[in-house]
């Protein structure tokens, strides 16, 4: 039996990518492939940070009750249903200023996450909020076709492990005959920040998340061990 050993490398870049060796032990080729799948981005996930700051708990509360104020009215003014929204608890805590007198102050943080299928809706709310003062937020593309673009990505580097398989087998003159095992995982790619759109308001009030498609890469890998057999 002759010992088969082959690495194979190609590009990540959006495309399939593998790498394959032999083992004679037990008569199997592994493959290990990967593919990535480019699908539409028609939701955002809307991060806000609410925070106020005073020099007594009661003072702190009342202004981030107030910040608070102003972002239910735009929830409401916008309807944005319930289930799209969440919220976490208020946290308070106390901190020291650095002055020579080491001032005490009391600082309140809570933070709201919105999930928003209409960009326009978060341009207008993220304007508003930086009139009012808020300064501590960010928005990242999501896409609600990620199941189906993860089968795909899967479909891929499964087509691509079996194409590299053959390769390999037809110029190590050997024929696969079966699987012997598959293992499968997703890499799931973080969300793509959506920059702020208050820079890109332009005369004709449009902005570049409105005017271009936006889509987020999703990416599935394999590993695959084939039997094989030498002609007689």
């Amino acid at each position: 039996m002759r010992n088969i050993s082959l690495l194979l490398l190609l590009p990540l870049i959006l495309l399939p990518a593998g790498s394959a060796y032999a083992q004679d032990d037990d008569n199997t080729i592994s493959v290990n492939a990967s593919a990535s799948v480019e699908i539409p981005a028609d939701r955002i996930a809307f991060n806000i940070n609410l925070n106020a700051e005073a020099d007594t708990p009661q003072k702190a509360y009342d202004q981030h009750q107030k910040r608070e104020e102003v972002l239910l009215e735009l929830l409401n003014k916008h309807q944005i249903e319930e289930e799209h929204i969440n919220v976490q608890p208020i946290a308070i805590a106390r901190h020291n200023t650095r002055n020579e007198d080491q001032e005490t102050r009391i600082r309140t943080r809570q933070q709201i996450r919105l999930t928003l299928s209409d960009f326009e809706q978060y341009e207008e709310i993220q304007i508003a909020l930086i009139e009012s003062g808020y300064d501590e937020f960010n928005g990242q593309f999501m896409s609600s076709e990620s199941d189906s673009g993860q089968d795909d990505a899967l479909r891929k580097a499964i087509k691509t492990a079996r194409e590299k398989a053959e390769l390999i087998a037809q110029e190590s003159d050997v024929q696969i005959t079966s699987i012997k095992s598959i293992n499968f995982s997703y890499n799931d790619d973080p969300p793509r920040p959506v920059q702020s759109v208050a820079a890109y308001r332009s005369q004709s009030d449009s902005s570049l998340i409105t005017e271009y498609g936006q889509t987020i890469s999703v990416s599935a890998r394999v590993s695959v061990h084939y039997y094989f057999t030498q002609p007689d």
